[in-house]
């Protein structure tokens, strides 16, 4: 009978612990300002161009990394809306990482400082929108990032020029025009990026079983703050192959102010959601242990 009890109530503890981190958590604001661009140009080559502000894609971070199963289904969406022409996505894998040798501080630097970078898949949308993890919050992760890519930046209809010359193999100049309408972002600051990126890199260590990595953003530097000019850039190493890529892309972020901020204290709010699951499990632990002690008596 003793077994018995020990038992059932071992089960209870285990359906109360296995509940937690099930539901899947809603898109939320950044709060750090539009990202839009996705011009490109192979970094051997020379190149110019001009798009319409309207016909620019929508803009996919991905943070990632090669031992993370659950980002290969986010990534395996966000392949399709590329493939579709619906966004441009770009892999920011984690810096410092053992098993990871594609991230960099660099990189890791620009995520965290705009969206706070945690445990991946984490997902960006034209730098305004973030869903974390691989779980669907409505019907579908499709579903769920046409959503987000809907909600239009509102650039206007101007252009966006792109010039890229080769140097030495080892340097490039980039020069830049953007015909914006600045007035709808006065409260942020813009600044102006070129974003390497290896097309695709081969890494069969990685336990996620990918094995080949495609749009690895190696390096991000800040070229001006303009809305034109010209700059002469270092172009990194691939990790392997000769497939680097450079990127055109406007960043914004909000305009500090003198003010105090009031920052709200959650923590409280955090520890209260965990409470009754731990109330419950100690609960259940007395209950067993004063079982135990009754028939032992």
């Amino acid at each position: 009978m003793r077994r018995v009890v020990i038992v059932c109530c071992l089960l209870v503890l285990i359906s109360f612990t296995g509940t937690s981190g099930v539901s899947a958590k809603a898109p939320e604001d950044t709060g750090t300002g539009p990202l839009f661009g996705g011009q490109w140009a192979w970094t051997n080559d020379t190149s110019s161009q001009t798009t319409t502000l309207d016909s620019l894609p929508s803009i996919a971070e991905d943070y990632t990394a090669t031992w993370c199963t659950n980002c290969v289904k986010v990534e395996h969406v966000l392949e399709d809306l590329e493939n579709n022409g619906e966004i441009k996505k770009y892999h920011f894998h984690r810096a410092n990482d053992h098993e990871d040798p594609f991230g960099s501080d660099n990189t890791e630097q620009h995520f965290d400082s705009r969206y706070n970078a945690g445990a991946p898949p984490i997902v960006v949308f034209n730098g305004t929108q973030k869903q974390i993890g691989s779980t669907a919050n409505g019907d579908s992760l499709e579903d769920d990032y046409r959503s987000l890519i809907g909600q239009s930046l509102n650039l206007g209809s101007g252009n966006t020029t792109l010039s890229w010359s080769s140097q030495d193999g080892d340097t490039g100049v980039v020069s830049w025009s953007a015909d914006l309408n600045m007035a709808q972002f006065e409260e942020y600051e813009m600044s102006v990026n070129v974003w390497f990126v290896e097309a695709s890199a081969e890494f069969t260590e990685g336990s996620n079983g990918e094995e080949i990595y495609p749009s690895i953003v190696t390096k991000i530097v800040e070229v001006g703050n303009k809305s034109s000019g010209t700059a002469t850039v270092s172009i990194p190493n691939s990790y392997d192959g000769d497939d680097m890529q450079v990127h055109l892309m406007y960043h914004f972020t909000p305009i500090e102010t003198s003010q105090d901020t009031v920052i709200e204290d959650t923590s409280e709010d955090s520890d209260s959601s965990s409470l009754p699951s731990i109330s419950a499990v100690i609960s259940l632990s007395c209950i067993i242990a004063a079982a135990i002690f009754k028939w032992d008596n």
